[in-house]
């Protein structure tokens, strides 16, 4: 299942920001704010706070496996997902992989609830916030869920666009 981004996408870029920015990128291609997520490219870099109040970047996960998830509360398909995630997370713990869980609300307390619904209190998966958009723009997304799978060099080797009964089977493949 895949939920378009249409709805949400004007409060991201303004109408032919994306033309302006992608061409903006290709005079600076070295900027990774700038450029978004690709198959064999390294990953955008982001800045973001998890669930403790503490900064993460892309680079603390360097050495592992991550596989980088954008979710939002309103969004059905997430709400499947996350279960799924939580386990794949629970699976790899202690491990070379990290999932981490990137969600997009520009409030965190709707996020939080269906968390709470969700009976994650405690999550295996590390929740990160993009309440003001920078990595989901960054990354460039046009289905919620959208997930991406990092290698050890931050390099995406693998993109998932919404959610799908197969997901969970194939991103254990994925970060093996």
């Amino acid at each position: 299942t895949t939920m378009t981004m249409n709805s949400w996408i004007p409060r991201l870029q303004p109408r032919g920001m994306k033309m302006i920015v992608g061409c903006f990128a290709m005079l600076i291609p070295s900027t990774s704010l700038l450029c978004a997520a690709q198959i064999n490219h390294p990953a955008p870099a982001f800045v973001l706070h998890n669930s403790q109040q503490r900064q993460r970047r892309l680079s603390d996960y360097k050495g592992k496996v991550v596989l980088v998830n954008f979710w939002a509360s309103w969004c059905a398909p997430c709400r499947e997902e996350l279960p799924e995630l939580n386990r794949l997370a629970a699976e790899y713990k202690g491990k070379k992989v990290k999932v981490v869980a990137i969600n997009v609300d520009t409030q965190r307390d709707v996020a939080q609830r269906l968390l709470a619904n969700l009976g994650f209190t405690h999550p295996e998966f590390e929740i990160l916030w993009d309440t003001q958009s920078k990595a989901v723009t960054a990354y460039d997304i046009d289905a919620m869920p959208s997930s991406f799978i990092v290698d050890k060099k931050g390099v995406v080797r693998f993109i998932h666009s919404g959610f799908h009964r197969n997901d969970p089977a194939a991103w254990r493949r994925e970060v093996n």
